[in-house]
């Protein structure tokens, strides 16, 4: 079945505006539309079902950011787009930071830059219809998805195909102290198995992988960026966040290595997902950190799991909006996957053993007191998994002695 063909509706007051805008989108495979004022484009939507709007802050019978209000308030699965030529004016940037818009264009504009952004957002758009209208509302009330932490995409540019350059990696770590120092920290810890210290980024990249490598770093990245500016969220704490993350990271690792011994794509793949599972949180945490708190109290009053309180709260939870922001980023399937199945295994369509690996650190995290991270309910492991990976009291004290060692040597 062929996709359906984007449809973009453009407003703007000016006729010479419209016309450049046509003729540059002339060669593009998007439904086009062209109206000057408001009250076109809320007729327009009537009767056409359309993924982008894209409008001019001044409208002559409507103000834009009123428009792009009411047409977020009707339509909220339609993506919005400000163009204007004054991208600080106070008003344009409380319509950013209220999610009336996802993104400003500055007039004049760019236009491969214009492309670009709309190809983002038609992209975004895309990946918005497979999930209900109800999700579809909260993430387009978020004023500007995160595009891919820049330290992580320079280290991505060093592997083309199977070929990597690990002199260009190694520089690029080597400019980011505390990114060197956490990859150092890992390289020498006992859970990759080294006798000898690792005292080079080459060296840790060698000893780590370049997987591990890549997803340390947008880890550490994303902790820096989504969350660098967190507000004070009762029964959230960002420290034992970031301790739970690491914990069932390593826990997750030390499990697939139980049943796959010599499988180190799968002890790694573990380690990642362990690593990025509860993503989400961040996302919550940041874009409507009022509702991640209502859902953690609700959580507590009625006892019961954290991702039964968020649906009650914004009919969806951590692991939907996780596995969003890292299908958003094109992230490997398998982590999108894991991440949103972290709380039921059974259900991944790829890398079962993985995901399960990760379902079951998460709960040994918890148990080990790696948290809470506004998870509290203490859940128990299923028999299934108890056999699956031979967690009988003996090799669970061996996990969390084995955890406990890693971890004290991470934290700094």
């Amino acid at each position: 079945m062929n996709n359906p063909v984007p449809k973009i509706l453009f407003a703007d007051n000016e006729i010479s505006i419209l016309k450049a805008l046509k003729e540059l989108m002339a060669d593009e495979a998007w439904d086009c539309h062209f109206v000057d004022s408001g009250a076109q484009v809320l007729d327009f939507l009537e009767s056409t079902p359309v993924d982008l709007v894209v409008s001019d802050v001044m409208i002559p019978d409507m103000d834009g950011i009123q428009l792009l209000a009411e047409v977020r308030k009707r339509y909220p699965e339609i993506v919005r787009i400000f163009l204007t030529g004054q991208p600080r004016q106070e008003n344009v940037v409380k319509a950013l930071a209220e999610g009336n818009t996802q993104q400003i264009i500055p007039k004049p504009w760019h236009d491969q830059e214009l492309k670009e952004i709309i190809r983002s957002a038609l992209r975004q758009k895309t990946q918005q219809q497979k999930h209900s209208r109800e999700f579809q509302t909260l993430i387009n009330s978020i004023a500007l998805l995160p595009t891919l932490p820049e330290s992580y995409s320079n280290v991505r540019s060093c592997i083309v195909g199977d070929e990597v350059d690990i002199e260009k990696m190694s520089d690029y770590i080597s400019q980011d102290v505390s990114i060197s120092s956490l990859l150092l920290h890992w390289a020498n810890s006992a859970l990759f198995g080294q006798r000898f210290q690792v005292d080079t980024i080459k060296k840790a990249i060698v000893v780590l992988g370049t997987d591990i490598v890549e997803n340390l770093i947008l880890s550490e990245a994303v902790n820096r960026t989504i969350a660098g500016s967190l507000p004070v969220i009762k029964g959230f704490d960002f420290n034992k966040f970031k301790k739970h993350s690491m914990a069932t990271a390593v826990i997750a690792r030390l499990l697939i290595r139980t049943i796959y011994s010599s499988d180190y794509v799968k002890h790694d793949r573990a380690f990642i997902v362990g690593l990025l599972h509860d993503m989400g949180k961040l996302a919550a945490a940041t874009f409507f950190p009022e509702r991640f708190e209502k859902a953690i109290a609700l959580a507590i009053k009625s006892r019961c799991p954290l991702s039964a309180a968020e649906k009650q709260i914004y009919a969806t939870d951590h692991a939907e909006i996780g596995a969003f922001l890292a299908e958003w980023w094109a992230l490997p399937p398998f982590i999108v996957n894991a991440i949103s199945w972290h709380h039921l295994p059974g259900s991944t369509p790829v890398e079962q053993d993985v995901t399960a690996a990760a379902y079951v650190a998460n709960l040994l995290s918890y148990q080990f007191q790696y948290g809470s991270n506004g998870d509290t309910l203490t859940r128990g492991i299923d028999d299934v998994y108890r056999k699956k990976f031979f967690l009988n009291k003996e090799a669970i004290e061996i996990l969390r002695a084995e955890t406990e060692k890693t971890i004290r040597t991470l934290i700094r």
